[in-house]
């Protein structure tokens, strides 16, 4: 196989931490810019998470009012409109 270079010439190699052959690290402005964006959908995650969480909890605090609302118009609704004199 011939790679075009001379015997000898200077060849650079990337390794991985385990000794394996890997591809060239990217260059720092593509790493700051994935890193932007893993940052920024990791950000919008957990604000999705927390807002979706605050939703439940409005969720579930309504139903439970909405119960007691019931329970205590099951004791006034049939007095309602009655005369008390």
């Amino acid at each position: 196989m011939d790679s075009g270079r001379k015997a000898g010439s200077r060849v650079t190699v990337w390794l991985d931490s385990n000794g394996q052959f890997t591809e060239k690290p990217p260059a720092a402005k593509a790493a700051a810019v994935e890193a932007g964006t893993l940052g920024t959908g990791a950000a919008l995650a957990f604000g999705g998470l927390v807002f979706a969480a605050g939703r439940l909890a409005q969720w579930r605090l309504d139903q439970r009012r909405y119960d007691r609302w019931g329970r205590e118009w099951d004791q006034v609704g049939p007095r309602w409109g009655r005369r008390t004199t």
